[in-house]
Order: C-alpha cells, then structure tokens, then sequence
C-alpha cells in the first residue's frame, strides 16, 4: 500500500489538489464542498508520504509552518473557555478554522514543491479569475444601464464570488502574473498568453470597481515597481511598467462608468459619516460606526475579550447603547480583522494571532521573498476593512496562496537531481 505514496506521485497528487482548492474557490457558490475535498486529499497525502517515508520532509521549516496552527488554537482556547464543544457556534467555528491546521500540517510533511508544479498553480488562478471575470462581463454588457446604476447605490455587478474576495484573487492573480513574466521562466507562447491575462484582469478590476480590490493592486504594484527596480535595478522596465499602468488606469477612468460611478458613490458615503442615520444607507459609514462600537468593546473587554461566541450578542447590545438611530438590520460585526481579534479574544489573543498568522512573513522577508510579501500585503490590506478569516473562501483566501507562495522548493543534490 505504502508504495502508492512514492516522492514522484505525491508531488503529481499534491498539484492535482492544489488546482482542486483553487478550482473549488471558485465554484463554492454551486459545490460548497469542493475546496474542502482539496484539502482533505492533499492532507491525507501528506500524511501517507510521511508515514511511508517516516520523516517529516520540511522539519527544518516547521517554526513558519506551523505558527498558523496558533490561530486554530486560539479558536479552539476561547471557544471552550467561554463555551463547550456542544455549542453549535463553537463547533462550526472550529471546522471553519480547521484550514489552519491541516494546510500548514500538509506543507510540513509534503516533499518541496517544484518551481513548475507552482507555476502551474498560478496559472490556474489567472485562468479561473479570466474565466469568471469574463462571465461578469458579458453579464454586464447584457445589463449595462441597471448595473452602471446600482453602482451609485454602494452596490457592484454580479460575480461569482463574493465581489470583495473575488477583487482580492484577481489582484493575486495579476500580481503573480507579474512576476511570472518578468521572472522568464514561462515558454513564449505562455508568456504572451500571461501578458494578455494579466492586462485583462486589471481592466477588469477597474471594471469591477471594488474597493478592495483597486487599493489592493496598486499597493502591491508600487511595492513590485520598487522591488524591481532597487532589488533588481530594472529601472528601465520600472519606467515602462509605471507609464503603461498609468495609461491603463488613466483609460479605465474615461472608459468604464462602473468606475466613475464608484468614485462619485464612495465620496458621497464619506461625506455621509458624521450622520448616524446614514448607517442605514451606506457601506463605509456603516463599518465605520462598527469600528466604534467594537472599541468600546474592547475597552470594557481589553485583556481577553468577549469570545467570538458572544461578539454578536455583544456588538447588537452596545450598538443599541451607543447608536440607537442605526436599525439592527443593518448591525456590522467590526468588519477589520484586528479590530475583530481584539473584541473577541482582547489584546493578548489579538498578540497571538500577530504572532501565528504573521511569523512567515518576517522569515519571508529574510529570505526576500517578494511574492509572498505581495500576498501578505493583499491580505492585510483585506483585514483593514473586512474580517476576512471568519468566512470559509476568507480563510482559503488568506492562507493557502500565502503558504503557496512561502512553500519551500526540492532540496538540489550535487547531482542536480531532485530527491
């Protein structure tokens, strides 16, 4: 039995369920289960490798692995310190968190990835954002009046996803298409092919006009624009990079009327938020009095918070306190990652999140690893505005292309080969 988990088939049976999560990413909406069976399947081949091979093949990076694990047992601290595994909150909790756990855990007892097997990886998600990008599209250009309207409405077309976790994948995707062609590994034909994905996609981000999804591909294009150019000294493809994004951006603005919409929609919400009422109407107003009521929150809860079995009782009770005027239809739990941490389990667990979920990043950055730093910086630009790891795509989102772009590579022999 133990022969089936040979080095070449595990390391074929780990590409096959890497494209399976990114895949079910994005088809969750009509198959729920499917990004879960990915994980499944490239936990379980994990664990038949190591046990055959008894080792675990990436002990030397365990400490960057495994600190994620201390995300999941924060959950699991807080929720059967404040609760018991008979809470149905407590136990969907800890099977939506389980990602923390079983990703990390696959990575450790995985042989390194090959360079090709990641690319590969890549260019799946560049190819199912083209996809589902072109399926928003098409809608729209069936739709275009209603759809341009609702825009001054703080509402965006229909995706497939989630508009905010879909606008954060596209800027994942264009940014690791970056890499890829500037890297020059791809053949030339995928590379012009790369080329051709990447410009559409960042088209359509424009087109698309999340929030999240524009501030999150221009700040990792100026933190790509300066790593090309004082890491790598390219400063002349720095200088031709910058004028075509410009121009592209420029374009967008004349072009697409989701896009002026958005802009006229967004300062219309931000000259909104000294109004409570406005709570009611408006996205950004509406998050920014759930910051408010979360901090109080946390001022009454600092140390160990409220746990994130009773943050919505919790949040409902001090938004009826503090800004009776805001319907509770309308409640926001505090849509910022950190803000969400530090009400549910105070700065002490907020400290052992930092700690767990951001250690890869300070070993990435020793090791200058700059794709892994683009998506940290995606994801963190995330938490800023949405609590990302509390939804099921949130948390494949936030994880499994950081642990992707961090994965170690098969060690080389002297013989060039690849153990």
């Amino acid at each position: 039995m133990w022969s089936f988990f040979s080095e070449a088939r595990v390391r074929q049976l780990s590409l096959f369920w890497g494209i399976l999560i990114i895949v079910g990413i994005f088809l969750s909406d009509f198959i729920r289960v499917l990004p879960s069976i990915g994980i499944a399947g490239l936990f379980l081949t994990s664990l038949g490798y190591s046990l055959q091979q008894r080792r675990i093949a990436q002990r030397a990076h365990w400490p960057e692995l495994l600190s994620f694990v201390l995300v999941y047992l924060l959950h699991l601290a807080t929720g059967l310190w404040r609760s018991n595994l008979a809470d149905p909150v407590v136990r969907q909790d800890l099977v939506l968190e389980l990602p923390f756990v079983l990703l990390p855990v696959s990575f450790l007892l995985l042989p390194g990835w090959p360079a090709a097997h990641k690319r590969v990886l890549w260019l799946v998600l560049i190819g199912c954002c083209l996809v589902a990008a072109t399926a928003a599209t098409s809608n729209y250009l069936l739709n275009t009046k209603e759809i341009n309207r609702i825009y001054l409405e703080s509402r965006v077309m229909p995706t497939v996803l989630d508009h905010i976790r879909f606008s954060l994948l596209i800027s994942m995707a264009v940014l690791a298409g970056t890499l890829l062609v500037f890297g020059r590994d791809l053949r030339p034909w995928l590379r012009r092919a790369t080329i051709v994905s990447v410009g559409l996609l960042f088209l359509f981000q424009h087109l698309l006009s999340a929030r999240s999804g524009l501030v999150t591909l221009y700040a990792g294009g100026v933190v790509w624009l300066g790593w090309l150019g004082w890491q790598l000294r390219r400063w002349k493809e720095v200088l031709w990079s910058s004028l075509l994004i410009i121009g592209l951006a420029g374009g967008s603005l004349l072009v697409f009327t989701t896009l002026r919409n958005k802009i006229v929609d967004t300062l219309t919400d931000f000259d909104q938020i000294k109004t409570v009422n406005a709570a009611n109407y408006y996205s950004l107003t509406a998050r920014v009095y759930s910051y408010e009521v979360a901090w109080s929150i946390i001022q009454a809860h600092p140390v160990a918070g409220v746990s994130k079995v009773k943050l919505d009782e919790a949040m409902a009770a001090q938004y009826g306190i503090q800004f009776p005027q805001i319907e509770r239809p309308h409640y926001l739990l505090p849509h910022n990652q950190f803000l969400y941490n530090a009400a549910a389990y105070g700065f002490v667990g907020l400290a052992i999140f930092l700690v767990g979920f951001y250690y890869p990043l300070w070993v990435g950055l020793r090791r200058r690893n700059i794709l892994l730093l683009l998506m940290y910086l995606i994801v963190s630009i995330s938490f800023l505005v949405e609590y990302t790891l509390e939804t099921q795509i949130g948390v494949l989102t936030g994880l499994f292309f950081i642990l992707l772009a961090g994965a170690p590579g098969p060690p080389v022999t002297t013989s060039g080969s690849q153990r």
